[in-house]
């Protein structure tokens, strides 16, 4: 099975760098329903819901759509969640996926409900076992209510010849805060996308993105933050490094609509390049429908600062203890955000996987 026009470039351009859409073939036998559990944990304040609705999800771009589709037809796994209203929860909740010999395909939908003036973070992991060759496909969707404060982390760490196939929708209506932290640290390819629709007044969201690229692990990454809402604010921070041979393709897009009076937004890509053979496209977007607003973006790519590498290697740091140390300081506004020692710990330890995967 092959799928096509993924991840489309909202705008499209630079067609000699062939970065406006992907595709994707698939070996695996998808058709077969794999059972795939995940473990729930700190739910006893929410509602569990074993199915995931399909109602419409207003200005879902069409590739997306595409790509929910798909996972519609295909899930092995659905759950909806629910913060009921006012319900503020002290710890956050945990969905642990795990992909093994014994299931090694998880197609999962999910939809969280955050109501009105409830508060949360939901972390979802991805983790593969065993020696089977592993596929993850999944649809997200997240709907802040207004005044409502929510935070998803999607953390994905599987083997490093699996592939990883992802999509995130939120929408935060008035007053409402929809944030979501994504981290691709492992697969051999990844195909993931975010768009996020500030479509209240007053509305907020950050949408954080870490990833990692070793060897020959191909990342065609692709996130739109549309504002819509009256005075809302949104931004768009992703921070990643890129060794041995690794390819990676970002695209990342402001859309300021028409009516967003008043709204602020803000994207910014840092990558560090450790090798000289990576291969690294950014395509930053800002798309303006409405005057009164404020809006920019940037993108800085290089190789680690030789004098800070100086510095740490006369500290008796090895080179490759150095740049890991680099990448660690570059990745830990982000990482601070992760409501959990245990995933922060796990990340550090890819890290250094990466910085020593260099040649």
């Amino acid at each position: 099975m092959k799928l096509t026009n993924l991840n489309e470039l909202q705008m499209p351009s630079w067609h000699w760098l062939n970065i406006n859409d992907t595709e994707l073939n698939l070996t695996a036998d998808i058709g077969v329903a794999y059972l795939n559990k995940a473990e729930c944990r700190n739910s006893s304040e929410i509602k569990l819901q074993p199915q995931a609705d399909g109602e419409p999800i207003e200005a879902l771009p069409a590739d997306m759509q595409r790509m929910r589709e798909f996972i519609a037809a295909h899930q092995n796994y659905s759950l909806t969640i629910t913060i009921p209203q006012h319900v503020r929860l002290e710890q956050p909740v945990f969905l642990d996926f795990i992909l093994d010999d014994m299931s090694p395909v998880l197609i999962d939908q999910l939809h969280i409900r955050a109501e009105k003036g409830s508060q949360a973070d939901i972390v979802v992991t991805y983790r593969a076992a065993g020696n089977a060759v592993c596929f993850h496909g999944g649809f997200a969707y997240l709907e802040a209510a207004p005044d409502a404060r929510v935070r998803l982390f999607k953390i994905q760490m599987l083997g490093s010849n699996d592939i990883h196939l992802d999509t995130t929708a939120v929408t935060a209506a008035e007053g409402g805060r929809g944030d979501v932290l994504t981290c691709e640290l492992g697969g051999a390819q990844v195909i993931s996308s975010c768009n996020i629709a500030l479509a209240g007044a007053a509305s907020s969201s950050n949408l954080d993105s870490l990833y990692l690229g070793s060897g020959r692990r191909r990342l065609d990454l692709n996130y739109r933050l549309e504002v819509r809402g009256t005075s809302s604010d949104g931004e768009i921070v992703v921070k990643g490094a890129l060794s041995g041979s690794a390819k990676k393709t970002l695209k990342s897009t402001l859309d300021f609509i028409s009516g967003a009076s008043g709204a602020r937004g803000r994207e910014v890509e840092t990558v560090l390049t450790l090798s000289d053979r990576v291969i690294n496209l950014s395509a930053p977007l800002l798309l303006c429908g409405e005057d009164n607003v404020e809006g920019e973006h940037a993108t800085t790519t290089g190789r680690p600062d030789e004098a800070k590498l100086y510095y740490l290697m006369s500290r008796g740091f090895s080179e490759k203890e150095a740049k890991r140390l680099l990448v660690e300081a570059s990745f830990t506004p982000l990482l601070n955000k992760i409501p959990s020692d245990s995933l922060r710990g796990d990340i550090l330890t890819k890290i250094q996987e990466v910085v020593h995967d260099e040649q």
